[in-house]
């Protein structure tokens, strides 16, 4: 980590971005700029200088917060802006499809390689593997279980691995293979699966 006193802005030395309004400790703008970068370069690519450029902050704004790039990332994926508002409406395979067709947009042009860069660090950085499984994975997975569970029963034996199936798929089609999707399609098609009966289950 770099040293404060010789690599950080004042904050009194920075112009204010045109069309962006400070709050006074500006923790909003850095945790919502962090959110920004991750979705355009990804966890691999972020830096915390350019959380600061584009914040119009010092690093040691940042720094005296987060003492960490994994500190700030997780107090981003944590804040309310970040938190997935996910559609419920007692329809357990409309909310299912819904989510899919989310992610499978989420996952199309340069979230692909979004992804790529996420999966290639979670393997070589336990401490980024649970952060993002603690603050996104975690909570997706929860949420398809509950829906798959409200019609096929939670004692049904396939419930986890249905839950992860359909992200798995669209993650698989979409980062690793590179292969277009039309989403709303593609949810269909997986909704159908993740909720088809099991043979020789009553």
């Amino acid at each position: 980590m770099p040293k404060l006193d010789e690599e950080a802005n004042t904050d009194a030395s920075v112009a204010p971005k045109r069309g962006r309004r400070l709050s006074e400790d500006r923790s909003d703008v850095i945790l919502s700029t962090v959110l920004e970068l991750i979705n355009e370069v990804g966890y691999d690519q972020l830096r915390v200088q350019d959380v600061a450029d584009r914040a119009n902050v010092g690093l040691s704004t940042i720094y005296r917060r987060w003492p960490t790039k994994q500190d700030v990332v997780r107090a981003a994926l944590q804040c309310e802006e970040a938190a997935q508002k996910w559609v419920t409406t007692g329809d357990a395979r409309a909310d299912v499809k819904s989510t899919l067709v989310k992610l499978a947009e989420n996952l199309a042009g340069d979230g692909g390689q979004t992804v790529l860069g996420l999966l290639a660090t979670m393997r070589t950085d336990p401490e980024v593997r649970d952060l993002f499984r603690e603050t996104m994975l975690d909570h997706l997975h929860l949420h398809l279980r509950t829906l798959l569970a409200s019609e096929l029963g939670e004692d049904h034996p396939d419930l986890d691995l249905r839950a992860s199936a359909g992200p798995a798929i669209l993650i698989y089609t979409a980062a690793i293979c590179g292969k277009p999707m039309d989403a709303e399609a593609m949810a269909e098609r997986l909704a159908d699966l993740l909720f088809a009966p099991t043979p020789g289950l009553g």
